[in-house]
């Protein structure tokens, strides 16, 4: 049987308050492409779906179009919860589904209580064994659910290992045997600075170790980390697809891919297939000084630009002047020296143009121009004014 793996398509995911609706739309459609001319059975779509367990209509859209086109060619769909998902939306959506060959796994099950998904293939059945994302709060009562000793309760990475071993315990011989999980696994790399996976499910506490990932699969299609990869210390051929898009400028850099790969019973899965993924805009982060960053900047016609400028301080109005001037960037930040921050205590005695100053320095940790300086006195002015003539007509 051949298998398109994928993960983390995010639908919904803004750029800076920017939408990317047509990039999504184009690279779901390049998906689908590519699992067609594969000639792709089953297409496993490891968690995060949505980037938000409240999606709009037209998130939801661009999704089930894309379910549709799969149907169309005759291509099964397993969809797995991720963090960011829904359980109950994809429980209602799978109510319906599973009828056209699109399978959903939104809570953990036991393998012999649907935890395990069956696929009728051209010559082959798969036995998918499917472990949606486990939140920390679901933890007990997950691993109750698959008799997982007490001692692994209080350990989050222990248990979760231990129910993901439990759920091959129904593979077979003579089926092609899966395991799909949504979680992170130690030694997997993934952006620690401008990242887009949240942190709060990404650490030690969370990681599994490879070594207690089971050999029983024939492959281990993992979702979570955005970072294409492969786990090579797991016993078995396991991989991240990572995700669609570059959603973040700590994905900058990162070639986006779908893996895919055949499975036969009984015998060890061999060279899966990286496709590229080539529709999506490009993160690029220019840094320099104005000029400099100005004249690089049209290299880069189709992508979302940061700038960070280089400046000896703060200067109001720099950032919207370089967005007006490159329509492209959709973050403008300045880097420049740290001074040290003044003393705060007796401000009360000081002129309020020193106050403001004092202020200034220590929110920007630069001095306000002098410009600045002296709108804020003119400023300061007239409010006295205004108030004097205020208190005079009582």
């Amino acid at each position: 049987m051949r298998f398109l793996h994928t993960a983390d398509w995010h639908i919904g995911r803004t750029m800076r308050g920017r939408s990317r609706a047509s990039e999504f739309e184009a690279v779901l459609n390049e998906v689908v492409e590519i699992a067609r001319d594969q000639q792709v059975e089953a297409m496993l779509v490891c968690g995060d779906i949505w980037d938000s367990a409240a999606p709009t209509a037209d998130t939801d859209r661009l999704v089930f179009e894309t379910l549709r086109q799969c149907i169309e060619h005759g291509i099964q769909v397993v969809l797995l919860a991720g963090n960011h998902d829904s359980p109950r939306k994809l429980e209602a959506l799978g109510l319906l589904s599973e009828l056209l060959g699109v399978h959903v796994q939104a809570t953990v099950k036991r393998p012999n209580a649907g935890g395990v998904l069956t696929i009728e293939g051209r010559d082959h059945v798969a036995r998918i064994a499917a472990v949606p994302f486990i939140r920390e709060g679901e933890l007990v009562d997950a691993a109750a659910l698959m008799h997982v000793e007490e001692e692994h309760y209080g350990v989050y990475a222990d248990a979760a290992g231990a129910i993901h071993q439990r759920m091959c315990d129904e593979f077979t011989r003579d089926t092609v045997n899966l395991l799909l999980g949504h979680v992170f696994v130690n030694g997997a790399n993934y952006a620690t600075k401008d990242g887009s996976e949240r942190q709060l499910h990404i650490g030690q506490q969370y990681g599994i170790s490879p070594a207690v990932l089971p050999a029983t699969p024939q492959y281990i299609a993992l979702g979570h980390i955005h970072q294409p990869q492969q786990i090579h210390e797991a016993p078995v051929p396991t991989y991240y697809a990572g995700s669609l898009l570059q959603l973040d400028f700590g994905e900058s850099g990162q070639q986006k891919r779908v893996v895919v790969f055949d499975a036969e019973p009984g015998r060890p899965v061999r060279d899966p297939v990286s496709i590229p993924l080539t529709k999506g805009r490009r993160l690029v982060e220019l840094r320099g000084k104005l000029d400099a960053v100005l004249a690089r900047a049209p290299d880069y016609p189709d992508a979302h630009i940061r700038v960070v400028l280089d400046v000896d301080q703060p200067e109001p109005g720099l950032a919207q002047r370089v967005r007006e001037q490159l329509p492209g960037v959709v973050d403008v930040r300045l880097d420049y020296p740290e001074q040290v921050e003044p003393e705060t205590t007796g401000l009360a005695a000081l002129p309020p143009d020193e106050q403001f100053a004092r202020y200034y320095l220590a929110q920007h940790s630069a001095p306000p121009a002098p410009e600045l300086l002296a709108l804020f006195r003119e400023l300061y002015d007239q409010t006295v004014e205004t108030d004097a003539s205020a208190l005079g007509g009582i």
